[in-house]
């Protein structure tokens, strides 16, 4: 009787273990590099009524696919997609040997621009995915530090710059609904959290020192261009290994694969079949990377720069013929070398320079790129012709017309919401 109780014990533990481990989650392996690539596609870049047969996002995630198939065991590639449509929630892949794997599926809509979405998206990979170091693609719509009006209810609601969506999904859909990340908010929601190698910016106009310096503390580098991209974006089939390189300049990899395929494929069709197109053949786009860990060294030197040649209100510098990055209503963006080269003396200038290169560790200059804006367009030709004074990042220097009643987008406000503003302290010029 003994025996058999004893016997009836044992099957139960064995029974009882064996279904413990069946619903205990196995860990992933700890690999020596993860990728995050956060596409925020609820926007035109998955559909768009010019280009009914054409998706980007769809187009990106075949060449993430080829691409992976150059990826070693040690390297991980995953990405959160929100696309377009009622029945595709947003959800996350792992992308491995030319396959994207579903490993989580929401089961509602959501704005993937919302700062708390991203938070924990971000948090999940790090949860889930163990990992030597970490980094993340931004890949969407992006429009700089503040050119538009924003409908994201914060505190901080005069700012925005990235993942535009659409909210077309949603059921509380209005003309109202598009929303966009503040870059503000962005850096909150990753503090705290493991710092990231790098921020690829795999949208427009990222590289202004306003979002350079606010990200400065949650990842080692940010690489980029401060201007517009092409809409197909990265070419990820060739780019992948360069996200994973583990060399000490692999911030040069990832610019120069980017810069050299565009400089190719813009003299090649569908391109060159457009006579529109033909002011940008023979060029690429304007891409640069940051060394985070220098700003705060960069903010000094920038401080100390401007009181050399800053202007007090309503005294403007005159920014005529320097190259910009972005324009809507009005010019704004400005290339921040060209313009602290043109008005700081020339001993100033030289301790300023010292500390802008050893922040911007690395630039590839574009003097034209593919715009969709006429303002920016009609101006090429009066841009410098000298490659040297192009630094390829952008930066707010404060105009009367920012504030005028024509302009929509009260430019000299909306720079107070970012910590440059008072790092460089335009303040004391009364702007």
């Amino acid at each position: 009787m003994n025996r058999l109780i004893i016997a009836i014990i044992g099957i139960l533990v064995c029974c009882s273990c064996s279904k413990k481990d069946d619903i205990e989650p196995i860990p992933e392996p700890v690999v020596q590099h993860t990728v995050l690539v956060y596409m925020s596609g609820e926007n035109n870049l998955t559909k768009d009524s010019r280009y009914p047969n054409e998706s980007y996002l769809a187009d990106d995630l075949e060449e993430m696919k080829e691409g992976s198939y150059l990826l070693s065991k040690d390297q991980r590639l995953i990405a959160f997609i929100d696309s377009v449509g009622t029945n595709n929630y947003p959800h996350i892949v792992e992308i491995a040997n030319g396959k994207a794997t579903e490993v989580y599926r929401y089961d509602k809509e959501f704005y993937a621009s919302d700062p708390q979405k991203f938070r924990e998206i971000v948090k999940w990979t790090m949860d889930n995915y163990p990992s030597e170091d970490y980094a993340l693609v931004l890949w969407g719509h992006a429009t700089g530090w503040a050119v538009s009006n924003d409908t994201i209810a914060s505190a901080r609601k005069y700012t925005r710059a990235y993942g535009q969506d659409k909210g077309w999904d949603n059921s509380s859909n209005s003309s109202n609904s598009e929303r966009w990340m503040n870059i503000t908010q962005m850096a909150k929601a990753l503090e705290g959290l493991p710092k990231f190698k790098y921020i690829f910016a795999d949208c427009c106009c990222f590289m202004c020192v306003e979002s350079a310096y606010e990200l400065r503390n949650v990842a080692d580098y940010l690489i980029g261009s401060p201007a517009e991209i092409p809409g197909e974006g990265g070419p990820y089939h060739i780019l992948l290994p360069k996200l994973f390189s583990q060399s000490t300049t692999f911030y040069k990899d990832i610019c120069d694969t980017y810069y050299d395929y565009f400089m190719e494929a813009y003299q090649m069709p569908p391109y060159i079949d457009n006579s529109s197109n033909s002011y940008f053949i023979g060029y690429s786009l304007p891409l640069s990377a940051i060394d985070l860990s220098k700003m705060d060294n960069l903010a000094q030197a920038t401080n100390q720069v401007l009181k050399s040649f800053a202007t007090s209100y309503p005294e403007e510098l005159d920014l005529s013929y320097l190259p910009f990055y972005f324009g809507l209503d009005y010019p704004v963006m400005y290339d921040m070398k060209s313009v602290i080269q043109k008005y700081a003396p020339s001993l100033d200038y030289s301790q300023w320079i010292s500390a802008y290169n050893k922040a911007v560790v690395y630039s590839l200059v574009s003097q034209r790129w593919m715009t969709i804006y006429s303002k920016i367009k009609n101006k090429y030709y009066t841009f410098p012709s000298d490659e040297s004074v192009y630094g390829c990042v952008s930066m707010f220097f404060p105009q009367n017309d920012y504030d005028s009643s024509d302009s929509k987008f009260e430019y000299n406000t909306r720079i107070k919401n970012y910590q440059w503003y008072y790092a460089v302290d335009w303040s004391n010029y009364g702007w």
